[in-house]
C-alpha cells in the first residue's frame, strides 16, 4: 500500500487491511496480553529501524530512489522493446502504445492510450502505483523524455527515511515500577461472549470487493 504526501492512500492492495502487517506480527498470536503488547511494540520498532537504516544507507550511496522501485522500472523498461508507439497530437503528449504478441507468455496484441501531460495510462497501473508503466516509458522514449519525472516523491529514499524516523523508546525496567495497592477484578461483559459456531464476518468492504462484484 502506498501513500501520497498528504497521507492519502493510492488504494488497498489486499481485501483485508490487517493482511498488510500480518507478516510483521505473524508470531504474536495466542500469547498473554502483556506479552502480546510487548511483542507488537518490539516488532514494529525493529521494522521501522531496519527500513530507516536501509533508506539511510541507500542515500549515503547516492541512490535517490528505493531499490525495489529501480528493479520494477528496469522490468518495465525491458518490456518496451516489444511496444509499438504511435503519437496522436502535434505536441507529442497523447499516444497509443501497442503490445506485440509474445509467443512465450502468450500475451500481447493489446493497445493502450497514454497521456503524458495528464499522467495517465489506460492500463491503470500508473494510477495504482504512481510510477511509470511500460507504456508511459515507451512514450517517453519516443519523445526522448526522462520517465523518472513521472515517479512520485514517496519512492525517494529521502521521503522513506522521514516516514521511518519515528521515535521509539525502550520499556522501563519493571522492577522500578512501584507496586499498586489498589486491588481490582476483571469482569467480562456477558454481551460480547462468543457463541459456538462460525463467527459472522464483519470485514469492511473496499474497492476490490466492489470490482469483484461488478464482474458477476
Amino acid at each position: 500500500m502506498a501513500y501520497d504526501r498528504e497521507g492519502r492512500q493510492y488504494g488497498h492492495m489486499t481485501t483485508n487491511l490487517s493482511e498488510c502487517i500480518n507478516k510483521v506480527l505473524k508470531d504474536c498470536r495466542n500469547i498473554p496480553i502483556t506479552a502480546l503488547v510487548k511483542s507488537t511494540y518490539s516488532r514494529c520498532r525493529k521494522y521501522f529501524v531496519d527500513r530507516g537504516h536501509q533508506a539511510q544507507r541507500q542515500l549515503n550511496e547516492g541512490q535517490v530512489y528505493c531499490s525495489k522501485l529501480v528493479i520494477e522500472l528496469r522490468k518495465n523498461q525491458e518490456q518496451t522493446c516489444s511496444h509499438i508507439v504511435r503519437v496522436y497530437d502535434i505536441h507529442s503528449t497523447r499516444f497509443e502504445v501497442e503490445e506485440t504478441f509474445n509467443p512465450i507468455t502468450q500475451r500481447g496484441e493489446q493497445k493502450w492510450a497514454a497521456n503524458l501531460n495528464g499522467h495517465y495510462c489506460q492500463c491503470e497501473k500508473y494510477s495504482a502505483f504512481h510510477y511509470p508503466c511500460s507504456h508511459i516509458i515507451a512514450a517517453c522514449g519516443y519523445v526522448s523524455m526522462n520517465y523518472y519525472q513521472y515517479v512520485d516523491v514517496v519512492y525517494t529514499n529521502e521521503h522513506i527515511l522521514k516516514a521511518y524516523s519515528a521515535q521509539w523508546w525502550p520499556f522501563r525496567n519493571e522492577a522500578a515500577i512501584p507496586p499498586s495497592n489498589d486491588a481490582w477484578t476483571l469482569i467480562s461483559d456477558p454481551t460480547i461472549i462468543r457463541v459456538k459456531g462460525q463467527p459472522k464476518s464483519t470485514r469492511i468492504r473496499n474497492e476490490m470487493d466492489w470490482f469483484e462484484l461488478s464482474e458477476y
